[in-house]
């Protein structure tokens, strides 16, 4: 497959292939550690279920509650002349509803905002940490000082990668609600252009936060990015389709078969914990590092 591929050199296709061998070959001689990404990629999914089961509820609750209010009221003039001059309040009984339910769907909304960002930052920082250093033997890895260093590097990055997905959210939104509005799809294109290469770049900046100085990681993520443009995207396009394929998969299994839904769910988890370790080896074979 990887040879019928337009622009694909035999460089690119031997970094793309060796970087998939080498990936399985780690996680059979690191079998501990992989089994420590593989249990926080496990906890990280677990708990953006639970931030979004208990806030979302809330959320939509508030919505529905003030939509309802808003329809019950059925405000027209002659309805409204009519109420105030039987000294009625055309608004309703309750004219600070609406109000107070849009502060609590804020609220909720800031709250879980802030709780996926959080595990983003810790859990899913952790998983890249021990994914990208998966070869690096004793206390080097699990020294607390070099978590740290990793972490917080990963917080700096996590904030930069959060304002084009805030961009990517905002532009969906806009598009969904276009015939609403006066904006039009099209409108949003190089907005989504722009989020979309920032995205491309900062990911590449991950596997190699702690191997390289930070002043200098700009240069060299571009430097990668720019001069290794075919096999870094045919790196994404592997991980996507399998990360698709195994989500499909669990989406096929839901209401068939309890037990083989079970062994997809895990293979899900399997891809995005492996897929981290590939992706590493990729980057550092092309930074040379």
């Amino acid at each position: 497959m990887l040879q019928k591929i337009p622009g694909l050199k035999m460089g690119s296709k031997h970094i793309v292939i060796s970087s998939l061998k080498e990936s399985f070959l780690l996680i059979k001689k690191n079998k501990k550690v992989f089994l420590l990404v593989f249990i926080l990629q496990v906890l990280f999914f677990l708990l953006i279920v639970m931030v979004n089961v208990y806030h979302m509820p809330q959320i939509l609750q508030s919505a529905k509650d003030a939509i309802d209010y808003a329809e019950a009221l059925n405000i027209n003039p002659q309805t409204a002349n009519i109420d105030m001059l039987q000294k009625k309040n055309p608004l309703g009984e309750d004219p600070l509803l609406i109000s107070r339910n849009y502060d609590l769907i804020i609220k909720n909304s800031f709250y879980l905002l802030f709780s996926i960002f959080l595990i983003f930052v810790v859990i899913n920082g952790l998983i890249w940490y021990f994914s990208s250093n998966i070869n690096e033997k004793g206390k080097n890895l699990f020294s607390l000082k070099n978590i740290l260093r990793y972490l917080s590097r990963f917080f700096i990055i996590a904030i930069i990668l959060s304002v084009p997905l805030y961009f990517f959210a905002y532009a969906l939104v806009k598009t969904s609600f276009s015939s609403f509005l006066s904006a039009k799809p099209a409108d949003f294109v190089p907005l989504l252009l722009i989020a979309a290469i920032a995205i491309y770049f900062i990911y590449i900046s991950i596997p190699i936060l702690d191997k390289i100085k930070f002043k200098s990681l700009a240069k060299k993520l571009f430097s990668i990015g720019t001069k290794n443009f075919i096999p870094v995207i045919i790196s994404y396009l592997i991980i996507l389709i399998l990360i698709m394929a195994s989500l499909f998969l669990i989406f096929y299994l839901i209401e068939l078969n309890l037990f083989l839904l079970l062994i997809a769910v895990l293979l899900s988890i399997f891809v995005f914990a492996w897929a981290k370790i590939y992706f590493s080896v990729v980057v550092k074979k092309l930074s040379g590092l």
